[in-house]
């Protein structure tokens, strides 16, 4: 939530692209558990010095399971289908050189089988640095409408001469509060240290902790390591690492990282 001159941070907190340096595009693929996977896209363009607007897209796939029935308890032959699609556009702003912010809005949609739900929601952030590299961050993530999945995949056949149609509850977006705090520390002429944590209140599950820590070799090459949801009970995640580094191609920097 306090990082900074990275497109992933749209999706941490609005506020820190107007410190982006130049246009930056980024594209992330996850192979996640259970056989799901999701992509992240992220696009910041620089208006000026002081302000930027953004642009980015998330894709979770569910991917397909065979379908059963009570006939078929070892499948029918055909396959159904989930997943959750967003899409945002983001405009940040420095008001000082110590202060700045950002907001956008964004468009959600759920899709599982035959059923569907839509929203529009909003994210807000705060970012504040000092002289010595420390930055304060604070964002609100998905303020907006309630879900209600609706579609085909709700009509049953009651009996042979009737036809009926369930009716799903109205269900809120996942409201999500941050907290952050980060700092470099530069260790000599070639090696820069970034150390993070995160406060996350979710609204619908626990009060966590995120922490992170980087090392920057000349911006060339780097080094990471964290852990996710400290505090969290049965946590499915937890440790986490990476590499990775930056090469020039046709006058273009381009960065290339490993996660796990």
């Amino acid at each position: 939530t306090a990082m900074t001159n990275d497109p992933s941070t749209l999706y941490w907190n609005p506020g820190s692209i107007a410190l982006t340096k130049n246009n930056q595009f980024q594209i992330s693929h996850v192979n996640w558990f259970l056989d799901t996977q999701w992509i992240y896209g992220a696009y910041v363009y620089k208006l000026d010095d002081y302000s930027a607007i953004a642009a980015n897209m998330l894709y979770l796939d569910i991917g397909e399971e065979e379908r059963t029935d009570p006939y078929n308890q070892n499948g029918t032959g055909t396959y159904w289908t989930a997943y959750d699609f967003s899409a945002g556009l983001y405009y940040s702003k420095q008001l000082t050189d110590r202060f700045s912010f950002g907001l956008g809005g964004k468009l959600i949609r759920q899709v599982i089988d035959l059923t569907s739900a839509s929203s529009a929601a909003i994210d807000l952030g705060l970012l504040y640095q000092t002289n010595d590299n420390l930055r304060l961050g604070a964002s609100i993530s998905n303020i907006g409408l309630d879900m209600k999945l609706q579609g085909d995949g709700l009509s049953s056949d009651c009996d042979s001469n009737n036809s009926c149609s369930y009716d799903t509850e109205a269900y809120p977006l996942p409201v999500f509060y941050r907290v952050g705090i980060a700092k470099d520390f530069q260790l000599n002429k070639s090696l820069i240290t970034t150390a993070s944590l995160d406060w996350v209140i979710p609204s619908d599950d626990v009060e966590h902790f995120n922490v992170g820590f980087e090392l920057d070799y000349k911006h060339k090459f780097f080094m990471r390591c964290g852990y996710r949801q400290i505090g969290k009970k049965d946590s499915e995640e937890g440790l986490t690492f990476g590499f990775g580094g930056n090469v020039f191609i046709i006058g273009k920097e381009i960065g290339i990282n490993y996660t796990y």
